[in-house]
């Protein structure tokens, strides 16, 4: 695949590559890893955000209420 970038977008990419002494083709691919996984978390919808609160308050309900309080 090949992906055009603007010119200064690809001018920081070198230089951060260069500044971290990595491979340009590791530092794209990782950004675009995290991207794609930070985009695939938001995803969601209201009702499944819901349901999977639901699911948890079931686990939380034998935790001791918090207290601020010196122990």
């Amino acid at each position: 695949m090949t992906i055009e970038l603007a010119t200064s977008v690809a001018e920081e990419l070198k230089l951060l590559a260069t500044l971290q002494h990595r491979d340009i083709r590791v530092l794209i691919e990782e950004a675009l890893r995290q991207y794609l996984e930070a985009a695939a978390i938001t995803d969601l919808d209201s009702f499944a955000v819901g349901e999977t609160q639901a699911k948890l308050v079931g686990e939380l309900r034998d935790i001791a209420e918090w207290s601020d309080a010196p122990a």
